[in-house]
């Protein structure tokens, strides 16, 4: 009888234990820095401190390690080395990395391009300073843009002399991604991530509502318009972003690797994913194509697309599907 009795007690206590541990309130934590060449911020709920710190000095860690691969500016990093010297040894995170940004290439058609580097190089963009190339040079820089010249054995990368590779348009995606995973794994149940414009969102809000996240108005102050997330991924390209504006004409940072000139014909572009890494990646492609084309290529997909553009002097939107 005493030993049920105990039984039942410790049962009990269990019990209000796990109602205790699971009712207590949830703190917000908080991780802001310049890495990968923007703003991070980042923003969770979780109930006890020390394991919150814990988790903020791992993301912390994965952030800064990603940042000393994929930077392009930095030249200590692992893509600047490759770029000197064609060929590295990289850890099997970079290898994945551009395994999927060769798919994503080929999915695109090209239109994706991570070794659009010489032409940024060519039109500027690197210097900040606008330079129009003529035919020539953009002929001659456009020699060195080929995904499909990256060469992956086991765990080298090479790639021909003089060809340089920019993560830009995939790296903070997938910063992004590695981010979650984190707090995922640590069973984070509420969070937002923006690594650059690159969004991901854990659960719903404090409030128990989907994250409502707002998309910048392009050619103007504050948010055009806001969307509802939950347990996605969602990115924005704007030629609003980095630019050059010379005699009223807009040259916006994103280069067409087919024709080795600004992208045009777009204004803002945000693409929705399960992976951050596919939303910026595919909001790059689709960057460089002509709205019809863009339309078409992710409606073939069921790829979710807002796309504002300028027709008549006019900003015009288009959602897909």
């Amino acid at each position: 009888m005493n030993m049920r009795r105990a039984f039942s007690r410790s049962c009990l206590l269990l019990i209000l234990v796990s109602f205790v541990m699971f009712c207590a309130p949830q703190k917000e934590y908080t991780y802001n820095k310049f890495i990968l060449g923007t703003l991070c911020e980042i923003k969770f709920y979780y109930v006890h401190e020390r394991s919150a710190r814990e988790i903020i000095d791992v993301i912390d860690l994965e952030l800064v390690t990603l940042d000393s691969l994929l930077s392009y500016f930095s030249e200590k990093s692992l893509v600047s080395t490759l770029n000197r010297n064609g060929r590295v040894k990289a850890p099997s995170d970079v290898i994945y990395l551009l395994s999927l940004s060769d798919s994503l290439s080929r999915l695109t058609e090209g239109s994706f391009d991570v070794t659009v580097a010489p032409l940024l190089e060519t039109w500027g963009f690197y210097k900040r300073t606008l330079n129009i190339p003529d035919t020539t040079e953009i002929k001659e820089a456009k020699k060195l843009v080929d995904y499909q010249k990256i060469q992956i054995k086991h765990d080298s990368i090479v790639i021909p002399e003089g060809m340089k590779i920019d993560l830009g348009g995939i790296a903070q995606g997938y910063a992004a991604d590695r981010v979650a995973l984190i707090l995922r794994q640590r069973h984070v149940k509420s969070a937002i991530i923006n690594i650059g414009g690159e969004v991901v969102v854990i659960g719903r809000s404090p409030a128990g509502r989907p994250w409502r996240i707002g998309i910048q108005n392009p050619r103007g102050e504050g948010v055009i318009e806001t969307i509802e997330l939950e347990d996605f991924s969602v990115s924005t390209s704007g030629d609003y972003e980095k630019y050059f504006l010379i005699n009223g004409k807009r040259y916006p940072h994103i280069i067409n690797p087919k024709t080795g000139f600004p992208a045009l014909d777009f204004v803002s572009v945000t693409i929705f994913a399960r992976e951050a890494a596919f939303a910026d990646a595919i909001a790059t492609a689709v960057a460089t194509m002509k709205t019809a084309t863009a339309m078409k290529f992710l409606d073939s997909l069921d790829i979710r697309g807002i796309i504002y553009y300028m027709e008549n002097d006019s900003l015009k939107r288009v959602e897909i599907p």
